[in-house]
């Protein structure tokens, strides 16, 4: 510590200053890449929490109305666009004339948008729609719906819907592969 005019300097020198600046720099530049998949890992999450919980209301509604619901990827949020990819968002309806299509008298039940470009959700091959009846089940194949991360090292989780209505997660197919994220 150096003296001026009989009393103390305050304050750092500017080899302290450099080496404090140093030493944060390198620990901020070691957890910047685990933050980022953090980050990622919980927006995967929370989609997949957000689609099983829009798989349950269709079920719990189509059983406690006696009703058919439809869940379908939308991408206008008003009609299914048909095709396997999820991404833009979804649509939940009652399907009254049995088409699986939404027509304008049809009741929309729920409209979920998906705003997370870093998580890809897609179904398995065969099933553009889910559709619950008014027993809870859902008819034809066990669907996948694919969460993948675009982030390299998130590995790829899935929601598997059975026929009885159940869903569970995995990180395999239900054919017991590993996700393909592509």
């Amino acid at each position: 510590m150096q003296f001026c005019n009989l009393r103390p300097c305050l304050g750092f020198t500017l080899i302290e200053f450099i080496t404090v600046i140093a030493v944060l720099l390198i620990t901020l530049g070691l957890a910047v890449p685990g933050f980022s998949g953090l980050i990622a890992s919980n927006q995967q999450t929370s989609l997949i929490n957000q689609f099983a919980t829009s798989l349950a209301h269709a079920r719990f509604y189509a059983v406690q109305n006696s009703r058919r619901v439809v869940l379908c990827p939308s991408t206008d949020l008003e009609s299914c666009s048909g095709g396997f990819d999820w991404q833009q968002g979804f649509i939940s309806f009652v399907d009254e004339n049995y088409n699986r299509l939404r027509d304008e008298q049809e009741k929309l039940l729920a409209v979920t948008q998906i705003n997370r470009n870093e998580v890809q959700v897609q179904t398995s091959t065969g099933r553009r729609k889910i559709v619950f009846y008014p027993s809870g089940s859902s008819p034809g194949s066990n669907v996948t719906i694919r969460f993948c991360s675009k982030v390299s090292n998130i590995p790829g989780k899935a929601l598997i819907l059975s026929n009885s209505g159940r869903t569970r997660l995995s990180k395999k197919t239900a054919g017991g592969d590993e996700i393909a994220c592509s």
